[in-house]
């Protein structure tokens, strides 16, 4: 997760990619990166595939929408946007300051983003030809053939649905026998 200022638009964007099949789980522009909106993104990410597969990490940089800077002697400090992680049981990783590569896959996702917005009337239109059209160079099946980001979460979270449905067959079958 990251914000980065668009040179299309003068927006601030702000996105959850998933890490294993570089879909955009939830995202936005907006006037300004902060750290409500940084919160509203994560929110809705989470909510969407809760379901599925819940978000248990995120990586962010030390940004002060992310991460309060300054801390007391116990290296504490609270701010909003750690205090919702930790509320939602999701793991806030921080990148190494200066380390970009830590985030590399957000940051090339952004590269993507700067040369490809300006060809799409809406933010939700880039979206859907990243995730749902656009084959992705990384993601490929087991024939060499190139899937989407959207094809390749879904082939992921196949082994997690079923898996969910077996648990709750047995505990409903647990359930009727005792």
């Amino acid at each position: 997760m990251d914000w980065h200022q668009s040179k299309c638009n003068g927006k601030q964007v702000c996105v959850v990619l998933d890490d294993a099949s570089r879909m955009i789980l939830a995202g936005g522009e907006f006037d300004r990166a902060t750290t409500e909106f940084s919160i509203q993104v994560l929110r809705e990410a989470y909510e969407k595939y809760e379901y599925l597969a819940p978000i248990r990490e995120v990586i962010t940089d030390h940004g002060t929408q992310f991460y309060a800077n300054t801390r007391d002697s116990q290296g504490n400090a609270e701010h909003a946007f750690e205090k919702f992680c930790r509320e939602m049981e999701i793991n806030h990783i921080l990148a190494r300051v200066k380390h970009p590569q830590t985030n590399g896959k957000i940051e090339r996702w952004f590269g993507t983003y700067k040369q490809f917005r300006s060809k799409y009337p809406t933010f939700e239109e880039f979206i859907h030809w990243y995730n749902e059209i656009r084959p992705h160079q990384s993601l490929d099946d087991e024939n060499g053939d190139m899937r989407t980001p959207k094809e390749a979460f879904w082939h992921r979270v196949q082994g997690h649905i079923m898996r969910n449905c077996n648990y709750l067959f047995n505990k409903q079958l647990t359930e009727e026998t005792t």
